[in-house]
C-alpha cells in the first residue's frame, strides 16, 4: 500500500516529524511506500518525500505569502484555513494525485487547510484543541472558534495520540466525528538510546533536573520556578528552549532568589543526551497530548514528576502515577520533586513497551487495510 503522511507547515526539525519518523520507517520494512508531505520547505527532501508549492499556504512565494497574510488579518488563521480549503486540496491534486495513495493520515493541524478532502483519510490529533486554543478566548470570539473547531473535526476518522486529547475532541470541543480511537505515537527505542549516548551538551552541570519546551503558557515554566524554590534544591535546574517569555521567567528566577541555581540553557538542537545525564525530568504543563519529553526521559532512565496534563498518567503508570500531582499546585509540585529524588525509581523504556514502533505501525497498516476495505 501506499500511505502519504501530511505534516504541512511542519519541517524534518520540528517535533511533528520526529514523533511520526519512527514508525513511518517501520511501515516502509512491513513493504509499503510512506511519503511526507509538507507545504512549508523542509530543506534536502528524503526518499520520496513532497514538497507542494500550494498558494496561500507557502511561505516562499509571494503571491502566496500576500494572500495569505492579508486573508490572514481578517479572518485569522484557521477560518482563512477554512474558508479556503477546497482552493488548497485541488492544488494538492494537482501536484501529487492524492488518488496514488492508499491512505492519507493528515497529521495535527494540516487538516484545517485540508479539510475539504473527500479521499481516503484519518485525521491525527495530537493535542487538546479546547484546553490548547479555545479556552484562551471569551465572548463571542470563543463561540465563534467553538463552532468552527465542532465543523472541522465532526464527520471525520480521527485518531487521538492519547485518551485525554479523545476526551477534549469528545466532551469540549463537542465534535461528532464519524469514528475516533487513540493511536499512540511510536518510538524505535534503540536509536533514541544510541543518540542519547552522544556528548551532552555543552556548559551543563555534572548533575541536574531539567524542563524543556518553548516557554509558552501552557509550560507553566512559572509554576515550575515556583516549585523548585521550595525544594530543598539538591540540584540546579536546567530549562531548555526560547521564547518571548523567558525574561519573565528570568525575572522570576531573580524575584525568587533562585537565580543561582537556574540554568536557561535556550535552544538546544540535540537534547536527547541532556537526558541521560539529568537526575531528573519535570513536566509542569497545563495542556498536553502525548508528552515525548517524558517517553525520552523514562528512555533514558531518567525519572519524571508530572502534572495531570495530557497523556501523562498513560505514560507514568502503575507505580510510576505517584509523582503524577494536579496541574498549577506550586507544593504539590515541590513535594514530588523532593520525594523522588529521596528514593528514585529505576525506569527504562519497559515502561512504555506500549509506544515500541513496530506495534504501532502495525496499527496503522491495519486501519489502512480497513479504510481500503470499506472503499471496495
Amino acid at each position: 500500500m501506499r500511505f502519504a503522511f501530511v505534516l504541512g507547515g511542519s519541517t524534518y526539525q520540528q517535533s511533528l516529524y520526529r514523533v511520526t519518523h519512527d514508525v513511518a520507517q517501520e511501515i516502509e520494512r512491513q513493504g509499503h511506500s510512506v511519503d511526507f508531505i509538507f507545504w512549508e520547505n523542509p530543506g534536502p527532501l528524503d526518499r520520496n518525500d513532497k514538497y507542494l508549492k500550494i498558494i496561500g499556504l507557502d511561505k516562499e512565494n509571494r503571491l502566496s505569502k500576500l494572500l495569505s497574510k492579508t486573508f490572514t488579518a481578517i479572518l485569522g488563521k484557521h477560518f482563512y484555513y477554512y474558508i479556503f480549503s477546497s482552493f488548497f486540496v485541488q492544488q494538492m491534486k494537482r501536484q501529487v494525485g492524492d488518488e496514488n495513495y492508499d491512505v492519507i493520515f493528515y497529521q495535527g493541524q494540516s487538516c484545517i487547510p485540508m479539510r475539504a478532502c473527500s479521499s481516503n483519510h484519518y485525521i491525527v490529533v495530537h493535542s487538546c484543541k479546547y484546553e490548547n486554543f479555545i479556552s484562551r478566548y471569551t465572548g463571542i470570539r470563543k463561540r465563534f472558534y467553538e463552532w468552527l473547531y465542532k465543523k472541522i473535526y465532526s464527520h471525520k476518522k480521527l485518531l487521538t495520540v492519547s485518551e485525554d486529547v479523545k476526551k477534549d475532541m469528545l466532551n469540549k470541543v463537542g465534535a461528532t466525528p464519524a469514528s475516533i480511537e487513540v493511536i499512540l505515537n511510536g518510538f524505535d527505542f534503540n536509536r533514541l538510546r544510541r543518540e542519547m549516548g552522544q556528548s551532552p551538551p555543552e556548559q551543563l552541570p555534572q548533575s541536574y533536573i531539567m524542563a524543556a519546551g518553548r516557554p509558552d503558557r501552557t509550560k507553566r515554566f512559572d509554576i515550575l520556578l515556583k516549585a523548585y524554590a521550595k525544594t530543598r534544591r539538591q540540584y540546579p535546574l536546567v530549562i531548555f528552549g526560547e521564547g518571548k517569555r523567558l525574561n519573565a521567567l528570568n525575572q522570576l528566577a531573580k524575584d525568587l532568589d533562585i537565580s543561582g541555581d537556574v540554568i536557561f540553557a535556550g535552544f538546544c538542537a540535540n537534547i536527547l543526551p541532556a537526558f541521560h545525564h539529568a537526575k531528573l525530568y519535570v513536566s509542569s504543563s497545563d495542556v498536553e497530548g502525548l508528552p515525548t519529553v517524558i517517553v525520552e526521559s523514562l528512555t533514558a532512565g531518567t525519572p519524571v514528576v508530572a502534572t495531570d496534563a495530557g497523556g501523562s498518567y498513560e505514560l507514568l503508570c502503575g507505580d510510576l502515577s505517584r509523582w503524577i500531582v494536579p496541574r498549577g499546585d506550586v507544593d504539590a509540585l515541590a513535594r514530588a520533586i523532593d520525594d523522588i529524588l529521596e528514593n528514585p525509581p529505576a525506569v527504562c523504556s519497559e515502561n512504555i513497551g506500549f509506544l515500541d514502533h513496530r506495534r504501532v505501525a502495525r496499527r496503522y497498516i491495519e486501519l489502512s487495510e480497513q479504510l481500503k476495505g470499506n472503499a471496495h
